[in-house]
């Protein structure tokens, strides 16, 4: 009967020693769309690649406009664009997402990234100067407390639910 567990134990050492896991784990990374803008001195440019899911910094902000509604405050942010060297439509997400946390009650919002736009991002009537400003500086809106509609050179990247 030893004879019989004998070849049985050694198949059994064979197996365990062939097994020759390195401790190495195999990586995933994800990537996501994102849509980023350059501004050089005279243009703007838009892109959009894909790259590897990254903790976003916010860039630097200022409420410049805020006034009250019956659902909530409307606000207009400008963004300080020495504070970033390219801007996504993931950053400007986490924009959104921090003005909505920090200074509640926002049912809309308005991200540009100048003073010209700031004035005139609220005004019913344009002429089509003041569009072609707002079509290069005006980002992202918040309608509804909750639904994220980006604008200008960020409309390719449609809409996106705050919270999701």
């Amino acid at each position: 009967m030893r004879w019989r567990i004998v070849p049985f134990l050694a198949v059994a050492v064979v197996a365990v020693g062939c097994n020759n896991d390195s401790g190495d784990s195999e990586t995933t990374t994800t990537l996501a769309p994102i849509t980023t803008t350059s501004r050089p001195a005279t243009t703007t440019t838009t892109t959009t690649t894909l790259a590897p899911l990254e903790e976003a910094s916010v860039p630097v902000y200022e409420i410049v406009s805020r006034s009250s509604e019956d659902n909530g405050d409307v606000v207009v942010v400008q963004l300080d664009p020495s504070s970033y060297d390219q801007l996504s439509d993931l950053d400007l997400y986490d924009v959104v997402a921090d003005v909505v946390d920090q200074f509640p009650p926002v049912y809309e919002a308005h991200i540009v990234d100048t003073s010209e736009a700031a004035s005139l991002v609220l005004l019913e009537e344009l002429d089509d100067e003041q569009r072609a400003l707002l079509a290069t500086h005006y980002f992202v809106r918040l309608e509804e407390g909750f639904r994220i509609v980006y604008v200008g050179p960020f409309s390719s990247a449609g809409t996106a639910v705050l919270g999701s």
